[in-house]
């Protein structure tokens, strides 16, 4: 077989490198393999990536749900109810900053029930997200799925005309 006067065999010669010798089906099959092992890694890091903000998730959750649970004995806006409030933020303070809350209003002694609202809203709200980002997060995953497996048909394609080949050659 010959492309334009040269021969195959000229061209699959990339001397001095694992491709040497190898027929360009071959190669490119490789070079397929190759991108796809990469996505397939990047797909893998999606993948921790998405857990880690499920986990996140969850935690700010389990956090909220605590929290309102010890916050839902103070139902008025007396003195001692605000006291109560002011230390239940004060106790899940460190754990909340671990997290990625921004506590910088937490601390002060008492809080009004409408400061405490607007705390545990901005918990929740930071849980949302983390879903949220987690939907974004699947589509791109998909994405690197899609692509993953186009190169690895691609690659078994390569092989498929390489041994097509091959077998017409050998019937000759």
């Amino acid at each position: 077989m010959s492309v334009a006067g040269v021969s195959t065999s000229s061209i699959n010669a990339i001397k001095g490198t694992e491709f040497e010798g190898m027929s360009i089906q071959m190669m490119a099959a490789m070079v397929m393999l190759e991108v796809g092992a990469t996505k397939k890694k990047e797909a893998e890091m999606k993948i921790s990536d998405m857990k880690a903000q499920n986990d996140k998730a969850k935690q700010l959750n389990n956090l909220l749900d605590r929290m309102n649970a010890e916050l839902g004995q103070y139902t008025k806006d007396e003195d001692k109810d605000k006291v109560g409030r002011g230390t239940v933020l004060i106790k899940y303070m460190f754990e909340a900053k671990a997290l990625g809350v921004d506590v910088s209003n937490w601390s002060g002694g008492s809080k009004t029930s409408e400061q405490v609202r607007a705390i545990t809203s901005g918990i929740q709200h930071l849980a949302e997200n983390c879903n949220s980002d987690n939907q974004t997060q699947m589509v791109k995953l998909q994405d690197f799925m899609g692509q993953y497996n186009s190169f690895v048909s691609g690659a078994s394609d390569q092989i498929k005309n390489a041994n097509q080949i091959l077998q017409g050659l050998a019937k000759n």
